[in-house]
């Protein structure tokens, strides 16, 4: 047998990796339970056999052979003794032998006894120890295998957290551990053994560190150090100096995507020979998820010895607190901003937010905020959910709106804010507020729920909007080809163009706004900041995507008021994609809607059998309807793309 044994050992020791060891010690196991007789995966193991000692569980014989399928584990470890007893043996006289105590061994010693044959035995002298008398047994048949009896002096059954040596040993060599020293006593069984360690003697493996980190995303972040066992803590812990087995660590601002603590291990058995996050089973990650601890706050931790070694971890969740209030001022003092993103943070990871929290009315607050911000709605609500921390999102709040440094614009916008979230609210009520539209104006409005507003922006205005829309398209006027170039920033017809010079002649129209004050007879109101649209002719390989007929309401009845609004940044005619909706629906929604059968879609509809109106006007007119109308775009029939804005006021 041994002619067999020692070529495969010698091959795995020379193995660079755990591609080139699995066959090798596929066959190494195969060989050791067919001299051995263990079979190795009973039809029904429930690990009885093991021991639960008080210091950890002692796996069974059955569970201590299966670790040696571990690849990795059994190549480094091996390789790594292998390099500890020649490198100790070569510093010795010829004329002194090595002590070497194994603890820990299971019933193939794998870490040492595979080994022995390489060595002279005269030069040896092996103590070899484990809890289970079964694994003992094994033990000497695998030595009679490997023909390595000379080079050991005993052979102990005891506990190794409570046996007493009567002499000292160069090497202590024990792998009784599970990934994050968890379960099984390793940590006991050095501490305790530590103390019958020779002066100039190591324990192997050499060190055993333990990592805390957050994770959850693709760049996990190290929160620090957790532990380490090696030589200089077994002795701290042996002479009663547990202190190194608590501690905190500061929790620093982190990612959102970070939910999870982790904690990782690694272990060096010997120099050049380690084992990484991974590599095997006592590698492999131990986490906590959706942790969550929050920044700024101490994580404390501490291992508990005993029949169940484990870490505990305490700290301050984000998980388990509030939504700050919207007073909570943040870095830049913008009122509700600090809200808005912690509740877009607890929507991401899926936590449940406050019972009885009226989402409508924080829609609405959150909505305003993007509008008097000048941020956009969708850019903003991109990066709110993307933004790791608070003060990322502020700085890109910072950078698309640099007036927010300003001290006395943000006291003016946080006002406005305060008073509407207050409840300091006007409804739209009929007369008392004047305006530029004329009688004949305002009954179009009330018979067919739009209105076209002539020359809202000049043609100069106009085609500076139109000359930044194709300059963000990286298109050109004069190459119809390149009107059809594919664009991650168009969204079937919209443009996601929210903020450029040439956008806020329109938003700043003090003509524009008193038209909205005049149609809702309020003077208090919010202009959005919208995107713009970009609407080509119809090709034979380029067809209108839409939107089709739609409503942006929830379909419930009663359909509240509100307007929606665009302006042509070019002449459009009819069949340029013009903005289409169906007159004076506003007065027959609530009851359609009544009337429709249960589960019936309303927004399904064919609206060929519908009173469609596509709106021709000039540029720089604006379009303003009622949100009760169906509306959307259509196909462009013509020669020249429609451009439009656009743009809404509400309350």
């Amino acid at each position: 047998m041994p002619n067999t044994l020692i070529p495969l050992v010698a091959a795995l020791l020379d193995a660079p990796d755990a591609a080139r060891a699995k066959p090798l010690v596929d066959t190494l196991v195969a060989t050791l339970c067919q001299i051995t007789a263990i079979d190795l995966h009973p039809e029904l193991f429930r690990d009885e056999h093991a021991s639960i000692t008080a210091f950890g569980k002692a796996v069974s014989p059955t569970t201590a052979a299966q670790c040696a399928e571990d690849v990795e584990r059994t190549r480094v470890f091996l390789q790594g003794v292998h390099a500890a007893v020649s490198k100790r043996l070569a510093a010795l006289p010829e004329d002194q032998s090595l002590s070497i105590l194994y603890a820990g061994t299971g019933p193939f010693g794998l870490l040492l006894v595979p080994l022995l044959p390489f060595f002279d035995h005269s030069r040896l002298r092996v103590t070899l120890l484990d809890i289970h008398a079964d694994s003992l047994q094994a033990l000497q048949q695998v030595l009679d295998a490997f023909d390595a009896g000379k080079a050991v002096a005993s052979i102990v059954q005891a506990d190794a957290c409570q046996w007493q040596a009567d002499s000292t040993y160069d090497l202590i060599i024990s792998e009784t551990m599970r990934e994050g020293l968890i379960q099984e006593p390793q940590v006991s069984v050095f501490s305790h053994l530590v103390q019958f360690l020779a002066e100039n003697g190591e324990l192997l493996p050499q060190r055993i560190e333990l990592d805390l980190w957050l994770s959850g995303g693709d760049n996990p972040m190290h929160l620090g150090p957790l532990f380490t066992l090696e030589r200089q803590t077994a002795t701290a812990l042996q002479r009663g100096d547990l202190s190194c087995l608590q501690g905190s660590l500061p929790v620093p601002e982190y990612s959102s995507t970070l939910t999870d603590i982790k904690l990782t291990t690694y272990i060096q058995v010997y120099p050049g020979y380690v084992l990484l996050e991974n590599q095997s089973q006592l590698n492999l990650p131990l986490y906590e998820r959706n942790a969550l601890p929050r920044p700024g706050t101490l994580l404390q931790y501490r291992y508990t010895l005993g029949e169940d070694p484990r870490w505990q971890f305490g700290y301050e969740s984000l998980r388990n607190q509030p939504l700050p209030d919207s007073d909570a001022p943040g870095g830049l003092g913008v009122f509700h901003l600090a809200r808005f993103w912690h509740k877009a943070q607890a929507q991401k990871r899926s936590q449940p937010l406050p019972e009885g929290l009226d989402t409508a009315t924080e829609w609405q607050l959150e909505r305003m905020l993007m509008d008097v911000l000048a941020l956009g709605l969708e850019p903003t609500l991109e990066r709110v959910y993307a933004s790791h921390s608070l003060a990322e999102f502020e700085r890109w709040v910072l950078d698309i709106n640099p007036d927010v440094a300003s001290a006395e614009y943000r006291q003016a916008i946080n006002q406005r804010l305060r008073q509407w979230a207050e409840g300091a609210r006007v409804s739209p009520a009929a007369g008392f507020i004047d305006g530029p539209l004329n009688a004949e104006q305002l009954q179009h409005w009330e018979t067919h729920g739009y209105i076209v507003v002539p020359g809202i922006l000049s043609e100069a205005q106009c085609t500076q909007a139109r000359e930044a829309i194709w300059s963000f398209l990286e298109m050109r006027e004069d190459e119809p080809a390149s009107w059809y170039k594919s664009s991650s920033a168009m969204k079937k017809v919209m443009v996601q163009l929210f903020n450029h010079p040439a956008l806020e002649a329109a938003r700043s129209s003090q003509r524009l706004q008193a038209i909205f004050k005049q149609l809702w007879q309020c003077d208090d109101l919010v202009i959005s900041t919208d995107r713009v649209g970009f609407n080509p002719p119809e090709t034979d390989h380029w067809r209108f995507p839409g939107p089709a007929m739609h409503w942006d309401v929830e379909l419930k009845s009663p359909i509240p008021f509100a307007t929606q609004a665009l302006i042509y940044l070019c002449d459009v005619a009819e069949h340029q994609g013009a903005f289409s909706c169906v007159p004076g629906f506003h007065h027959n929604i609530n009851h359609w809607l009544e009337q429709l059968p249960p589960d019936t879609d309303p927004q399904d509809q064919d609206w060929s059998q519908w009173a469609v109106k596509p709106i021709a006007a000039r540029a720089g007119d604006l379009i303003i309807w009622h949100q009760a109308l169906p509306h959307g775009a259509s196909p462009n029939r013509a020669r020249y793309p429609r451009f439009v804005q656009y743009i809404n006021m509400y309350r």
